[in-house]
């Protein structure tokens, strides 16, 4: 390989059809958000040295990746099944949470039942890079060593989740 191969190189999809809408709400400080909802952006990062083909990573196979999860995540209540504040019992046809003295009760084929501790977006960024760490599991990754997800639930407030991939 060339010496300018080995400089580190970063890539990035974000926009178009990366995005989702969802109903949530966070608990915080003993307290909870009124149920509300966002339309969701994502963009995905990944820093690392070319490959053979002179590619960090191929961004339609990245952005067709992050599609997929997006689109299981769109239109649905996110349930952080992991929050210790709620009380969450599944029930046929239906999900029941409690959280103080709340009670949703909500159609099962509305909820994407998430392991994440909140339905923060700092909590949504992880949960989407885990998903596309497996995802990108079937691919070759050997020259990439960070991936990077950001959600943003508006144009000013995004929050980021970033694993190594070479350790």
């Amino acid at each position: 390989m060339h010496q300018t191969n080995q400089q580190l190189r970063r890539v990035k999809v974000e926009g178009g059809n990366l995005k989702f809408n969802a109903a949530h709400f966070i608990t915080f400080g003993g307290a909870s958000e009124r149920l509300h909802g966002h339309n969701y952006s994502v963009q995905v990062e990944m820093e690392g040295t070319l490959n053979r083909d002179s590619l960090v990573f191929d961004f339609s196979i990245l952005k067709r990746l992050t599609r997929e999860i997006c689109e299981r995540i769109n239109h649905h209540f996110i349930l952080p099944l992991r929050n210790p504040n709620l009380e969450c019992r599944e029930l046929p046809g239906e999900w029941e949470i409690h959280y103080s003295h709340k009670r949703y009760i909500l159609p099962r084929e509305d909820v994407i039942a998430l392991t994440i501790e909140n339905s923060t977006a700092e909590c949504l960024a992880e949960y989407i890079c885990r998903e596309l760490r497996t995802a990108l599991s079937d691919h070759d990754i050997s020259n990439v060593r960070t991936l990077q997800v950001g959600v943003a639930e508006a144009p000013t407030q995004v929050a980021y989740y970033q694993v190594r991939l070479d350790q």
